[in-house]
């Protein structure tokens, strides 16, 4: 019974169906030697740095979702080889956890034009299938009927301020019959 109850609860029908992020560190001077040291390890978010042999198999032999993403990190002068974290791969599909929270915060409402229902999806402005990142800038939030919808031919939006600089994000949406749109985040409430 306890089986079928975490079944029920996570979708998992097995120990080894678990998701994992696996993060990779990578320090600058691996990325610029063409022989890097092999004895590497790897480090699952919120966890201990694992040896890279023992990242590898949980990797293959895991049935669950996996992702891979590469955290880049400065040169140490410290006898480890890596100094702090000074970037990443934004390679996830998702916009989820905070990430997905600080758009629907940006945003508060679906972004598509005369269209004030609460946000359900969050959608790349450059599609993921075309190498849009999952990053903040590129995201915006919608309703359902608006992230299907955009999927259609004809439709074409463009990201015209990040937001970064005090400006708010704005978008320029085109609609298949030509009418073009303006969509900025409102001010924070």
């Amino acid at each position: 019974m306890a089986d079928t109850l975490v079944e029920r609860l996570t979708g998992q029908t097995h120990a080894a169906d678990v998701n994992i992020e696996l993060q990779l560190l990578m320090p600058l001077d691996t990325l610029i030697n063409p022989n890097p040291n092999k004895d590497t390890a790897a480090v699952i978010h919120g966890q201990e740095p694992l040896p890279a042999e023992l990242a590898r198999e949980i990797l293959a032999s895991s049935r669950g979702r996996k992702w891979w993403r590469r955290l880049f990190t400065a040169p140490s002068t410290t006898s480890t080889g890596s100094g702090p974290i000074v970037g990443g791969d934004s390679t996830r599909r998702h916009f989820d956890g905070w990430l997905g929270q600080l758009i629907r915060l940006r945003d508060q409402t679906c972004t598509d034009p005369y269209c004030d229902a609460p946000i359900r999806h969050l959608d790349h402005i450059i599609r993921h299938s075309d190498g849009g990142p999952t990053i903040l800038e590129n995201g915006r939030g919608t309703c359902e009927r608006g992230n299907h919808v955009r999927e259609m031919p004809g439709w074409h939006i463009n990201l015209i301020d990040a937001g970064l600089l005090g400006q708010p994000h704005t978008i320029h949406i085109t609609t298949p019959t030509g009418h073009h749109y303006l969509s900025r985040a409102p001010d924070p409430p």
